[in-house]
């Protein structure tokens, strides 16, 4: 089997002397491994495209039994400058990077990982300043693609908004986490989920939400409150640990 197609290079790692192996992200079968034999000394065959983070148009083949894949070749679309001389800047790219290898789509989710990937990495290049809000974002918009998330704009109960009255504060809703429920202050009281809920006001509600949907370039200069930045935390993190297993310890994502 051969099949040519562009991707995200994820990873890339020695293997013997001057094979290499690359972990990529494909916008149609998901997170795959491949072997580049000679190219850690090849020019010709790929030129400057073997180094993380760059979006490549690659010719892949399967050995005769399908054991392992091989990358013929491969040629570079796209390379980010500002990332790589900007250790901050890079280390919050892989950290949204290695939440999206943590939660692997397979085929069926594989279009939108792809394109928010892409998406991440072009803001992250453009953006003088990302807020450090940036990383809880890409999590929650990326479990949300891949069918894990709340509706953070209607309560789950009586359909009521939300978001409304930001300006003036607003009533407190709750998120129930174990149901990936959010319910107005009304319906919370109304015993309508179960579990211990977490509060959000109105304006993580909007973050959460419409924001969120927005996509990366909408995440990079926020301006909201203290503590709207503290329920946005709390609310992803609960939300990935409980619903898909992961927590950030010691710069990566484990299953708990």
């Amino acid at each position: 089997m051969e099949f040519t197609e562009k991707a995200l290079v994820l990873k890339v790692g020695a293997f013997r002397e001057a094979d290499l192996w690359v972990r990529f992200l494909s916008p149609s079968r998901g997170m795959l491994t491949a072997f580049a034999f000679g190219g850690s000394k090849s020019k010709r065959r790929f030129c400057g495209c073997l180094d993380a983070l760059c979006e490549v148009h690659f010719r892949v083949r399967s050995t005769g039994r399908g054991e392992y894949l091989c990358l013929e070749e491969g040629s570079l679309l796209n390379a980010p400058r500002r990332l790589r001389s900007d250790w901050q800047r890079l280390g919050l790219a892989m950290r949204c990077i290695k939440f999206l290898e943590a939660v692997c789509p397979g085929s069926q989710g594989a279009p939108e990982a792809y394109s928010l990937a892409c998406d991440l990495l072009r803001a992250l290049e453009e953006e003088p300043e990302p807020d450090t809000l940036f990383a809880h974002l890409f999590r929650a918009r990326a479990s949300r693609e891949q069918g894990f998330g709340a509706d953070f704009e209607r309560c789950a109960a009586c359909g009521a908004p939300l978001v409304q009255d930001m300006d003036q504060g607003g009533t407190t809703h709750f998120l129930f986490v174990e149901e990936g429920r959010v319910l107005c202050r009304a319906c919370a009281g109304r015993k309508f989920a179960a579990g211990r809920p977490l509060p959000l006001s109105p304006e993580s509600a909007y973050v959460l939400g419409p924001v969120v949907d927005a996509g990366p370039s909408a995440w990079l200069q926020l301006e909201i409150s203290p503590r709207a930045r503290r329920e946005c935390a709390a609310a992803v993190d609960a939300l990935v640990r409980y619903h898909l297993g992961l927590s950030w310890e010691n710069t990566r994502y484990k299953h708990v």
